[in-house]
């Protein structure tokens, strides 16, 4: 095989010798299996080419942003990709993506792995929204993006080092179906919307006023994700059982810190909701 410019050039007798242009996007490893394909008459072979692994940001197995190559595949996904149940596994945001998506409960796993991003993302733009509009950020966005990323930090600076550095592999190592191969306890995932959820829940529930409605979309929005990284199979069961553990005294101590240290201000329940909501009686009060 010889590469000129685009075109990939394949001998196939004396001076004679195909040339094509394989997929713009397709790695060079995968552009070479597709000639060896040509170059051996089978055409099926040509068309059917193996993952190979490409890396875009990071290094291999960080999860952030690659293609997994076929011979880290599991036995079980080398079994589907020759059915062609499965053609691709890539990952975003250490989110193992399994291609094509078989089914909606799937779609969903998937949908909820990206919540921890998705939350702050959204508090930043009603952040900046209220600086615009009011001329002063919200508070309560605010709030939750020092939560989220501050104890984010502290999770993957000093909680993972510790857990890699005196838990045994067996606890700390992905499921092999993950495209990240970095120590996955505690789940950062978890971690971070549990702390959130435990958060704002304190926040709902032992507020003057209750309202469920808020408690509720509190539940279904962050609740899931657990499940969602088991799923996924990004994470073992152990894994994110301890970290949403962990995340439920990282929530309170979060909400401790806000009502001793930052009362009186809003919350998302004093702006929309659908009425004045249950009276609390067992409000707790703080000095």
């Amino acid at each position: 095989l010889a590469q000129e410019d685009d075109l990939w050039s394949v001998p196939t007798g004396p001076n004679r010798s195909i040339r094509w242009q394989p997929a713009r996007l397709r790695p060079p490893c995968a552009a070479m299996s597709e000639g060896q394909g040509l170059l051996n008459g089978d055409l099926d072979s040509a068309r059917k080419v193996k993952p190979c692994h490409w890396q875009g940001i990071l290094h291999k197995g960080a999860g952030q942003y690659e293609e997994q190559g076929f011979e880290d595949f599991t036995p079980e996904e080398q079994k589907l990709w020759e059915e062609g149940k499965l053609t691709r596994k890539i990952a975003i945001g250490q989110v193992s993506i399994r291609l094509p998506v078989q089914s909606t409960i799937h779609l969903l796993a998937l949908s909820y792995g990206y919540l921890p991003f998705i939350i702050p993302i959204w508090w930043a733009i009603w952040a900046l929204e209220g600086c615009i509009v009011h001329g002063k950020a919200r508070f309560f966005p605010l709030f939750g993006l020092c939560i989220a990323g501050g104890f984010a930090l502290i999770n993957e600076t000093v909680t993972k080092q510790i857990c890699k550095r005196t838990l045994s592999a067996s606890i700390t190592d992905r499921p092999p179906e993950a495209v990240c191969r970095h120590p996955g306890m505690p789940s950062g995932h978890v971690m971070n919307a549990y702390t959130l959820m435990v958060w704002c829940l304190l926040e709902a529930c032992l507020n003057k006023w209750v309202h469920f409605e808020w408690v509720l979309i509190i539940l279904v929005v962050m609740g899931p994700v657990p499940w969602a990284r088991v799923y996924n199979k990004d994470h073992t069961v152990a894994q994110v059982a301890v970290s949403a553990t962990c995340a439920v005294f990282m929530g309170a101590i979060a909400y401790y810190i806000r009502k001793t240290h930052f009362p009186g201000h809003g919350q998302p329940w004093d702006w929309y909701s659908v009425n004045q909501g249950v009276e609390n009686p067992y409000a707790p009060k703080f000095l």
